[in-house]
């Protein structure tokens, strides 16, 4: 009878020791990488043990699963003696199902929901306890990473790592959980793309670009540009296509004032920064900043004007639209029609048309942009209220400006 009692006691050991372990695995892996980051500096040896254990889950989950085969294996073999000694070999069938539900319940699901609430406190309570029994079991931890490893590297294949879109998936699921605000998540993303976009992407094109020639006076320049409100003015030589020079407002005015009014353009213009415009904005930014800069001519590939672009242009691909008080507000980029389709302007980005409307066009040499992307599709400039089907929708035509796309009305009811 007490032999009995004392095996009964053994299995209740083995199956919470068995929950223990569960609860642990669920509770390391459940981690994230920003919970390990805190929990070491925050628990000292504790929390460094937990950096450890998660930085090597060949120790850690070896460690686990050794552990938890042989406790399962041994509350086992005490059961079925047990139902031997008290009923014989016909009991075997119902213990080992109630021993199977048994473990379902409160040595696996019951613990590792519970892991998944509380998993820092459990890491930290367990780190070390892992770390001793690993210490122990050693010698087989190696013996079975050896032969996992070469299993594994017979069948082939590479270890994934944490992509640009599994983070930005990553963000938008914090968005849906509150966690992070809605512009909190668009400004993240804008940052992690920003690498990707080209300049071609964000600057003013050249049909837009106000510029002055260099032959006029300081006087009549001034008059020109209140109307505009710029700072930064672009100076063409006899074609405004053909940009070399950059005349600043401030120093417009401080000739104005020193009563050299009638000093032209070109006596005062500053040599202007060429670049490509499938330069990377990212790059720009840093020559701008280190040559303290805030505007670029843009060229194309055949030595063309293409565009202007400025720091504020780069700002705004983080921030979003920026206005001061001389500007008048633009229509958004993206605004939803009451008919359920969408007006889209032609210089909205790829990827804020992805972020919004969650169509993922193919973006190319060109079509960085909404009107880019509808060109290429093309092969050539639409005309006004021209309809185009493509696999993401129907784009209609609303406006056009200066052989250029100017607004489409997006309709996705098709699609």
């Amino acid at each position: 009878m007490v032999a009995m009692l004392f095996e009964i006691i053994l299995i209740i050991i083995l199956l919470f020791l068995s929950g223990v372990f569960s609860a642990t695995e669920t509770a390391y892996t459940s981690l994230s990488v920003v919970q390990i980051q805190e929990l070491a500096p925050d628990y000292d040896k504790k929390g460094k043990m937990v950096k450890f254990l998660s930085k090597r889950p060949d120790i850690l989950l070896s460690t686990i699963l050794i552990v938890n085969n042989l406790v399962n294996i041994a509350a086992s073999s005490i059961v079925a003696n047990v139902t031997i000694q008290t009923y014989g070999s016909q009991g075997l069938a119902i213990s080992t199902g109630l021993l199977t539900l048994v473990v379902l319940i409160f040595a696996e699901v019951t613990p590792k929901q519970i892991a998944i609430v509380h998993n820092e406190k459990i890491a930290l309570f367990m780190a070390y306890p892992v770390r001793w029994v690993s210490w122990i079991l050693l010698p087989v931890i190696k013996f079975i990473g050896f032969i996992s490893s070469l299993i594994t590297h017979l069948v082939g294949g590479e270890k994934k790592k944490l992509s640009l879109e599994g983070i930005l998936y990553m963000v938008s699921i914090a968005e849906g959980q509150g966690v992070v605000e809605t512009y909190e998540t668009r400004m993240i993303k804008n940052v992690f793309r920003f690498n990707d976009t080209l300049v071609q992407a964000i600057m003013t094109h050249r049909t837009e670009v106000f510029s002055l020639n260099k032959n006029t006076s300081i006087g009549d320049a001034l008059v020109k540009i209140s109307e505009k409100g710029y700072s930064r003015i672009p100076v063409y030589n006899n074609d405004p296509e053909e940009i070399n020079g950059i005349v600043l407002v401030k120093n417009l005015m401080a000739n104005y004032h020193a009563g050299k009014s009638n000093l032209k353009l070109k006596d005062i213009m500053l040599k202007p920064l060429y670049i490509s415009g499938t330069r990377k904005v990212n790059e720009l930014f840093y020559t701008l900043k280190n040559q303290k800069l805030n505007i670029a001519i843009v060229k194309d590939e055949y030595g063309g004007l293409a565009g202007i672009v400025t720091m504020e242009d780069i700002t705004e691909e983080l921030f979003g639209e920026l206005y001061d008080e001389h500007e008048k507000h633009e229509r958004d980029k993206i605004s939803a029609l009451r008919d359920g389709s969408y007006r889209v302007m032609g210089e909205t980005t790829i990827h804020q048309i992805e972020d919004r409307l969650g169509l993922e066009l193919p973006t190319g040499k060109y079509a960085q942009t909404l009107a880019g992307y509808l060109v290429e599709y093309l092969g050539n400039i639409p005309v006004k209220n021209q309809r185009i089907e493509t696999p993401f929708g129907v784009f209609q035509i609303e406006s056009i400006k200066r052989n250029r796309i100017n607004s489409v009305i997006l309709n996705m009811t098709n699609r």
